[in-house]
C-alpha cells in the first residue's frame, strides 16, 4: 500500500512515527507547510513532520500554493499512489490532488462530523465544555469536511482536558483507525455514511478576539474552558494598565466571593484570585505581561504593587 501524507502538526508526526515503525504501509511522500520563521531572531524552522520525514529517507514537499501547481501534480501522478491522508495541512486541495491516488483522499478529522466542521473542531468541543469528542476518518471531496464518514472513535473530554491532552489521545487512537480503515478500504468492506447537513455546526479559524477573557461578561466556566481550549495556542489574555497580560496558567477555585466582576485579591500569602461574573473565583498561577518574560503570580505582583485590587 503507497500512500502520501499531507500532514503539519505533531500530532501529525507522532502518527506517522507510528506507522513507520509498526504497519507495512508504504509511506512516498510527505507533503508539509513550508518552514516558518521563529521568534526574534526569524530563523526558518522545520515542522517535526519534515523533521521524521527526513531521519527516515521519504521525499518532502512544502509548496507555497497547490492550486493550479502543475509541477506538483506530476509529482504525485509519478508516484501511482493508493491513498493520500490528509490531517490538519491547512490548505485547500484541489481537485487535481483528490483524484491522484488509485483509490481515495481521506481526511482525518477530530470532531463528530457534521459537527464542528472546518478549522478548530477540538478547540471548539472544549471551549463549549463538551465532555466527548471524536476522531472522524472521511473520504474527502472538494467541499470541506461534507463528505461520508469511513470511520470514527470516541474520545472522552475530561474537566481539565486541554487541547494538548486530546491531540494525545487521539494519538493512541488514530493509527490503529487510521490503517484498518485503509484496509477495509481494499477489501471493500468499509460501510461509509452520509452526513446530515442539516446538523452541521462550524468552527472558523482561531482569531484575536476569540482568545481575549473578559472577566466581567464571561462565566467562571466559559474563562476556564477557554484556557484549556487555547492552552497550547496562542492562550488567554486581558489587558493590565492597558498591556497585554497573558494568563499562562490558572485553575478554577469554587468558592463564592461579594466582590465586583474583575476584582484581583489576595486572600492569604500564596494565593491570587480574579473575581468572575458568576462570583466565582479564578486563581491566576503563571502570567506574562506584555514585552515582560513570564513569571509566577506572586513574583508578577511583588513587581507590581498595583496589580492587588486591579479592576480588569
Amino acid at each position: 500500500m503507497k500512500i502520501a501524507f499531507f500532514w503539519t502538526w505533531d500530532f501529525s508526526k507522532n502518527i506517522l512515527k507510528w506507522i513507520l515503525e509498526k504497519s507495512d504501509i508504504e509511506v512516498k511522500l510527505v507533503v508539509s507547510q513550508p518552514d516558518k520563521p521563529v521568534w526574534r531572531k526569524h530563523i526558518l524552522e522545520p515542522t517535526q513532520v519534515k523533521v521524521l520525514a527526513q531521519e527516515n529517507n521519504i521525499k518532502v514537499l512544502q509548496p507555497e500554493i497547490l492550486k493550479n501547481n502543475t509541477e506538483f501534480f506530476d509529482v504525485l501522478n509519478k508516484l501511482e499512489l493508493d491513498f493520500i491522508v490528509v490531517v490538519a495541512y491547512w490548505k485547500i486541495v484541489p481537485k487535481e490532488v483528490l483524484e491522484s491516488p488509485k483509490y481515495w483522499c481521506i481526511n482525518i478529522h477530530g470532531s463528530i462530523l457534521p459537527m464542528y466542521r472546518w478549522a478548530s473542531p477540538i478547540q471548539e468541543a472544549i471551549k463549549n465544555g463538551d465532555k466527548e469528542t471524536w476522531l472522524t476518518i472521511m473520504y474527502m471531496s472538494k467541499w470541506m469536511d461534507e463528505w461520508d464518514i469511513l470511520a470514527i472513535e470516541k474520545v472522552i473530554v475530561d474537566k481539565l482536558d486541554t487541547t494538548e491532552d486530546i491531540f494525545k489521545k487521539f494519538e493512541l487512537i488514530g493509527p490503529d483507525l487510521l490503517i484498518h480503515t485503509l484496509k477495509w478500504i481494499l477489501d471493500w468492506t468499509i460501510e461509509w455514511k452520509k452526513q446530515n447537513d442539516d446538523m452541521a455546526t462550524f468552527c472558523r479559524k482561531i482569531s484575536k478576539e476569540d482568545w481575549q477573557i473578559d472577566f466581567e461578561s464571561e462565566s467562571w466556566e466559559c474563562i476556564f474552558n477557554k484556557f484549556r481550549a487555547y492552552s497550547v495556542w496562542p492562550g488567554i489574555y486581558s489587558y493590565f494598565k492597558d498591556k497585554k497580560f497573558d494568563i499562562e496558567d490558572c485553575e478554577l477555585i469554587d468558592f463564592e466571593w461579594s466582590e465586583k466582576a474583575g476584582k484581583v485579591l489576595k486572600l492569604n500569602k500564596k494565593q491570587i484570585w480574579v473575581v468572575c461574573n458568576n462570583k466565582k473565583l479564578l486563581l491566576f498561577k503563571q502570567v506574562k505581561l506584555e514585552w515582560k518574560k513570564s513569571m509566577d503570580i506572586l513574583s508578577f505582583a511583588n513587581g507590581n504593587k498595583d496589580f492587588l485590587e486591579y479592576n480588569f
